[in-house]
């Protein structure tokens, strides 16, 4: 007997196509769970679909043009209709302070740093999943303290 496979809606927002498409192979390759994965390169109309679509998570690229990542997420977990979108800020810059800002400042859910491995970025999203789905315990605490 086959265990169900879940489904999650997921929006890929980043302006570099390339980038986008790796993302997208990475996650319906995932045998674990199944994607419907709707990709943007372009910030405020990808933040008019998440407001209205209310995806299950995003994964947002910080360096954007005209709207970037942190006012996106910023923006997002300031509303009451799509504050539970969980977000993974993913970018190049890789600094503790950036880091630490994106997940205290801008209350992104996970921050991943660029390059990262595919293993990297499922066990990222099942992690996710897992505490969207009760099934993990969060402690932001612990999570921030790693930055500080």
């Amino acid at each position: 007997m086959s265990v169900p496979v879940s489904k999650y809606n997921v929006f890929l927002i980043d302006d570099d196509e390339c980038n986008l498409d790796l993302l997208e192979a990475i996650l319906l390759s995932d045998e674990k769970r199944q994607y419907a994965v709707k990709k943007f390169s372009n910030s405020p109309t990808a933040f008019k679909c998440a407001k209205s679509e209310k995806p299950d998570f995003i994964i947002l690229d910080i360096n954007m043009p005209i709207m970037n990542g942190f006012e996106i997420c910023q923006n997002l977990k300031s509303s009451a209709e799509t504050k539970d979108i969980i977000v993974m800020l993913m970018t190049a810059y890789n600094s503790s302070f950036a880091q630490y800002d994106g997940l205290v400042t801008y209350r992104a859910d996970c921050y991943i740093a660029k390059p990262f491995s595919r293993e990297t970025l499922i066990r990222n999203i099942e992690n996710l999943m897992m505490i969207k789905e009760g099934k993990l315990p969060i402690n932001r605490n612990n999570l921030i303290s790693n930055f500080i």
